[in-house]
Formats: structure tokens, C-alpha cells, sequence
């Protein structure tokens, strides 16, 4: 009697092939949904939410879905170039020891407490993610998490939360962002910064929250390395560091650490006083790779090899951008978003106040994923579901809120996110072992969203 065969064990697509597979997806959906469009106030980028009108259908064929990729490369350049060039000078500056001599100088402070470092950093981060002074900027500070994460026995995903949910958890539950939060307030009509003491008690809960379950997760990690998400104890690590081996923490590491500060500091001015976004860090970080490299006396060629090693290293996360951008380039020339909002607004001015609140909230939720732009979505959605307030008598504070919570949260988890799969590509963590890390905290993220909607209605938040 022959053997039976060994059945092969189902193996979930690479990251590229999952996204390949939304793209066409979103293709199929611009033939079964009608095309439909909402008309801008004159003179305006506001639109008239009693507007809406379908229009001819424009289905996006095979070839068209396809070319996408390239007009989501186009579309992301900003992003994909900022990280080519953010990995390619972080290489150089961790070439040059000083981070790993400052982790290696702290642990030895720390010593088993060294687990208390993970709150530090998510507060630090969140603060300027409730700033919104970084965002998609947070891509310069993964490496620096990585790096901390793998000197320190933990995994990259841990290097990869510190910064990342650090961030998130500001931008999705700040109360002041210039790009969402205000923005949504203007078009909604209520003053500028209200309702900030309602927000920023909300955002430390979930501040909170997310602290303890990263400190949980990467305690069980490093007490044992093959409970991580990642289903191994060998880690693809993104970052080189000097296993097992201490280095000393010499001058020209303190210097260069004190550079780090300082170049940051730098650009935070900028941004809070001049504006500056992606391009501006990009400059500061080189400008820091370059001084680094002379201090330590590092030659020409070895700075070049190094950037360019950096880059390479970058080349998946980076490509992934332009393929999660293909979707939204798919749907946008379908003509299928406004349709989504027109079917999806209809039922929430016939509930009751509590339930609309909450409806408000996973609808923003769920159409996170078709526009997965903060201030895009404020201004796709709010001129829509700010008169429903009107109507029915939620606090525009409320509705605020649900399209803030809603935009935020599910931007840890769409694949439609540029962001997201670039900084996951960037950690060298499968998008389908970050699902399976990160999905129990957006379900904390969403009940404490859901909790802070209902009593912001039954207390009557204006």
C-alpha cells in the first residue's frame, strides 16, 4: 500500500500577491457598484451633500487596474522616496555604533526595568502625534525602534509599536490636529480647538491601554522568543546590530545621540512654525547621516556603500506604497466612493441619537479603507454628516469624533494604507502576522472609541 501524500499546507500570499488581489478586487467593485458623484460649492473644494447624482459608468478594466500600480507609485512618490532616503541615512548613522553604545549604556542603568522604557517612548511619540507634528513622518523613527527592539531580546514588531502605535495613538485620539481635527471642525462649523479636554481625557485612556499591551506582549516575548506574532525566535531583522556584544559609550556617541536630539528638535520647530512636512526631514536626516559619518571619521566610499546598503534594504517597503495606492486610484476613477457615502448616509437620519452617533463611527470605520487619507476623508465626509446633526439632533462634537475615530484606527489595519504597508514593510513584518498582532488592540482602540461616542451623547457634548 503506497504512502499517502503529504498535503500541502495552505500558505497565505505574500504581502505583494495580497495586494495584487484587492486591486483587481477593487476593479470587479467599479462594475457592480454604480458610478456616482457628489458637485463642489463654486469656487470651493467643499462639496454640496444634496448633490449627489449618478453618473455614466467608468469600470476600470484589467489593463487599467494594472497600469494603477505605476499611477500609485506617482501618486505615493513623496512617502517612497522618503523612505529610500530615510533607511539609506539611518544606515549610515547606525554604522556608526552610537545607538546601539546608548541603548547598551541605558539597559545597564535600567536592568530589569528596562520594560518601563516602552511607556517613555509611546508617550513621546504620542505627544507628537496629537500634534500632529509626525504622522507619516514616523517612518524616521522605525529603524531607531528596531534597533532598541533587537539590542533589547524583544522582536521587530515591538521595535516597530514603540514608534508606530506611539504615534497613532495621538493622531487618532488628539484633540488639536491641524489636518483632521480642525479641519473637520471648520467644515462642520464649530470653533476651532472645542472639545478638547473631552478628546485628550479619551486619548489617555487609549494611551493607556496601548501601553499595557505592548509591555504585556513584549515581556511574553522576551521571557520566551517564539510566542512572538511572528511565529519564530528568527527575526528577518531590518537593522545590524552587535549581538550579544556591549560597546562602549564613547564621546563621539554622545555627540552624534545629542545631534539626533537636536536635528529632530530642529525640525519640530519647523513644523510647528514653517510648515515643514516630509521633504524637510528628509534634509535634516542626511544633513545628521553626513555629520555622524565625518565624526567617526567614517571615509567617503564607506558612507556611500552604506546609504546605498540602506536603500536596498528599503526597496520592499517602498514598492509596497505604490501597490496599497493602486487601490484607492482604482475606486477614485470608478467613480464608486461618493456612491459608498450616498448608500451608506442614508439610514442615519431615521435612528436615535446614540445609535447615529455610533453608525457615524463604524462608518468612517469601515470607509476608512476606500479613502485612507485623514484630511481627505474630513473633506469627503463631513460636509455629509455634519447636517445629519441638524437633523436629528447629535452635537456635531459627536460626529467629529466618529469620522476622527473611524479615520484613525482602522489606518493600522487596511492594506489600502500606503503608510501601513510601507512601515510594516520597512520592520520586515508580513502584513498577515501584523494582522494577527494588531488586531486584539483595534478592537480595544474601538470599544473605548464606541464608549467615548455614547457618553459623549448622553452627556450632551457640545
Amino acid at each position: 500500500m503506497e504512502p499517502k501524500a503529504n498535503k500541502k499546507k495552505f500558505q497565505i500570499p505574500d504581502t505583494y500577491a495580497l495586494l495584487l488581489f484587492f486591486i483587481i478586487f477593487a476593479a470587479i467593485l467599479t462594475y457592480i457598484i454604480p458610478a456616482g458623484i457628489y458637485d463642489k460649492f463654486p469656487d470651493t473644494t467643499t462639496i454640496d451633500p444634496n448633490s449627489f447624482h449618478f453618473v455614466d459608468r467608468t469600470p476600470v478594466n484589467l489593463f487599467d487596474a494594472i497600469q494603477s500600480i505605476s499611477l500609485g507609485m506617482i501618486k505615493g512618490a513623496k512617502i517612497i522616496f522618503s523612505i529610500f532616503l530615510v533607511s539609506g541615512a539611518f544606515k549610515v548613522i547606525n554604522d556608526t555604533g552610537a545607538i546601539e553604545a546608548g541603548i547598551d549604556s541605558l539597559s545597564n542603568r535600567l536592568k530589569d526595568k528596562i520594560i518601563f522604557l516602552i511607556p517613555v517612548i509611546l508617550t513621546a511619540m504620542s505627544i507628537l502625534g496629537y500634534l500632529e507634528i509626525i504622522v507619516n513622518q514616523t517612518i524616521v523613527f522605525i529603524p531607531i525602534g528596531l534597533v532598541i527592539a533587537r539590542k533589547l531580546k524583544m522582536d521587530p514588531i515591538v521595535g516597530l509599536s514603540m514608534m508606530y502605535l506611539g504615534t497613532y495613538v495621538g493622531f487618532v485620539f488628539g484633540g488639536m490636529g491641524p489636518f483632521t481635527v480642525q479641519v473637520a471642525q471648520t467644515i462642520a462649523g464649530v470653533p476651532v480647538l472645542s472639545g478638547i479636554g473631552f478628546r485628550t481625557a479619551v486619548f489617555v485612556i487609549a494611551l493607556i491601554a496601548t501601553a499595557i499591551f505592548l509591555m504585556r506582549y513584549a515581556q511574553k516575548v522576551m521571557a520566551n522568543p517564539a510566542s512572538s506574532a511572528l511565529g519564530t525566535d528568527k527575526y528577518d531583522w531590518a537593522v545590524d546590530v552587535h549581538e550579544d556584544q556591549k560597546i562602549d559609550f564613547d564621546g563621539k556617541h554622545k555627540i552624534i545621540l545629542l545631534a539626533i536630539f537636536v536635528a529632530f528638535g530642529i525640525y519640530i520647530y519647523g513644523a510647528l512654525n514653517y510648515k515643514w512636512s516630509m521633504n524637510e526631514l528628509n534634509t535634516v536626516t542626511i544633513f545628521l547621516a553626513v555629520f555622524a559619518g565625518v565624526l567617526t571619521k567614517m571615509s567617503v566610499n564607506g558612507m556611500a556603500k552604506s546609504f546605498i546598503d540602506g536603500c536596498k534594504m528599503a526597496t520592499y517597503s517602498a514598492l509596497l506604497i505604490g501597490f496599497a495606492t493602486a487601490i484607492s486610484v482604482v475606486l477614485t476613477n470608478g467613480n464608486v466612493i461618493s456612491t459608498i457615502i450616498y448608500y451608506c448616509s442614508l439610514p442615519l437620519a431615521s435612528t436615535s441619537r446614540m445609535v447615529s452617533g455610533v453608525l457615524i463611527f463604524f462608518f468612517n470605520w469601515i470607509f476608512n479603507f476606500f479613502v485612507p487619507s485623514g484630511s481627505g476623508q474630513a473633506a469627503v465626509v463631513m460636509p455629509i454628516l455634519a447636517p445629519l446633526g441638524d437633523v436629528i439632533g447629535l452635537s456635531k462634537q459627536v460626529i467629529i469624533s466618529g469620522y476622527k475615530y473611524g479615520d484613525g484606527i482602522t489606518n493600522l489595519i487596511i492594506p489600502t494604507s500606503g503608510t501601513l504597508m510601507g512601515f510594516i514593510g520597512l520592520a520586515r513584518i508580513s502584513y498577515q502576522k501584523w494582522l494577527k498582532f494588531i488586531l486584539p488592540l483595534v478592537g480595544i482602540w474601538t470599544l473605548i472609541s464606541t464608549c467615548a461616542i455614547i457618553v459623549g451623547v448622553a452627556i450632551g457634548w457640545q
